[in-house]
């Protein structure tokens, strides 16, 4: 969702724009708001063959779009606002933000920067709003006054749409020239929506889950170092089946480790994971990453020599893939460069399956159709699985007999 349109650290958030004014004012209200840095601003989708030109965006499909994680946010300009922008004494004009409740920076950024915005982007307004409100309570302007009154309008307005304007100072110590009120995209569904909780519960739960195949495929290792291995491998037992069996067991118990963290999410937070189909696409989820994981850990387990040795790397690895992955810092806060590491991390892929499953979920979807949006994660868990026990293979041969 962000990208780097401001330098090679910077973070965008990928705002719409839905204009149900049509006024002047709106659009430079939406054209001042796009000014603004950290923020790119859309107000239609993207073109398609199908649709050359596509119809700017509505309410309703602009949350739709921020519930599927495609914005951080979408901005609402309510009708009538061009009529109730700078009337002094009267109430501000409403503007709603839509945000992905994925990303709690998105709604302060995107409130603090409309504030800003509304400054800067019709100072002529403004001028002409409290002129008025003068001549009400005040008395008409004489002619020169007038004249002046109009040059100087003239002269804002330029500068307004010039984007020179340093009308945002203004906002200290003053309340804002609109009423910004912001709704998480997925509160107006007709379940409870997703729960933040649903984010940490996942991220921790695969960090530990690393942390726990690790140290059950360090059971090999103690098995080699007391004999154990060697009288096994004696036997008619081969290192494939070895291997296998350890793999089965060690996803299962990742299978129930996994479990019980949702269910206790579930039990004590109140996250919503028993609707038909977040639990369908939660299994999917949990089952992938459980046998990727635990291939995870023969890997690391037929690279070490020691177990020792094996709680060092593993620790490493775990923190720095955690790190990157969005485990221990959500990934809005990352530099774009992190962002993109992180689709090369275990945790990224895992993550970003139980977020398809909790927070970006079609609701209009069917079972089969939630389950299939699935398909990149769980594809890739699955050939991560696949991958890392073949190396696990291909690695345990020194524990073989000749």
């Amino acid at each position: 969702n962000m990208g780097g349109g401001h330098g090679a650290q910077a973070i965008d958030l990928e705002v719409l724009i839905v204009d149900l004014d049509g006024s002047q004012v709106s659009g430079k209200l939406a054209e001042s708001l796009g000014d603004q840095d950290g923020l790119a601003i859309s107000r239609a989708p993207e073109p398609t063959e199908s649709e050359p030109q596509p119809e700017p965006w509505t309410r309703d499909s602009a949350q739709r779009a921020v519930q599927k994680g495609r914005a951080d946010a979408a901005v609402v300009l309510p009708e009538g606002l061009g009529e109730q922008f700078g009337s002094f004494g009267g109430e501000l004009p409403q503007v709603e933000v839509l945000y992905d409740a994925a990303n709690p920076m998105a709604q302060f950024t995107v409130a603090g920067l409309l504030q800003a915005a509304s400054f800067q982007s019709s100072p002529d307004v403004l001028m002409e709003k409290g002129l008025g409100a003068l001549e009400q309570y005040g008395g008409p302007l004489t002619p020169e006054q007038q004249q002046a009154v109009d040059f100087l309008s003239t002269q804002l307005q330029s500068e307004g749409e010039g984007g020179d304007s340093e009308a945002a100072g203004a906002t200290d110590g003053f309340g804002g020239l609109i009423e910004v009120v912001t709704v998480a995209a997925h509160d107006d569904e007709e379940d409870e929506g997703p729960s933040v909780i649903a984010y940490y519960a996942a991220g921790i739960a695969v960090m530990f889950l690393l942390f726990s195949m690790t140290g059950a495929a360090s059971g090999l290792l103690e098995e080699e170092e007391n004999g154990t291995l060697e009288r096994l491998l004696t036997s008619r037992v081969t290192m494939s089946s070895l291997l296998t069996s350890r793999w089965i067991f060690y996803a299962a118990l990742g299978l129930a480790q996994l479990l019980v963290m949702f269910v206790w999410a579930w039990a004590v937070f109140g996250l919503d994971l028993w609707a038909p189909k977040r639990l369908a696409g939660f299994l999917t989820v949990t089952i992938a990453t459980s046998a990727a994981a635990a291939a995870f850990g023969l890997v690391l387990a037929a690279i070490c020599r020691s177990r020792a040795q094996l709680s060092g790397i593993s620790t490493v690895v775990v923190l720095v893939m955690s790190a990157l992955g969005g485990s221990m810092v959500p990934r809005f806060m990352m530099p774009p460069f992190m962002e993109m590491a992180s689709k090369f991390t275990f945790n990224g892929w895992a993550l970003d399956g139980y977020l398809q499953v909790f927070w970006y979920a079609d609701p209009e979807a069917s079972l089969l159709g939630s389950l299939w949006a699935l398909a990149p994660q769980v594809g890739v868990l699955s050939a991560l699985a696949a991958v890392f026990f073949l190396a696990a293979r291909k690695l345990a041969r020194r524990w073989e007999v000749a």
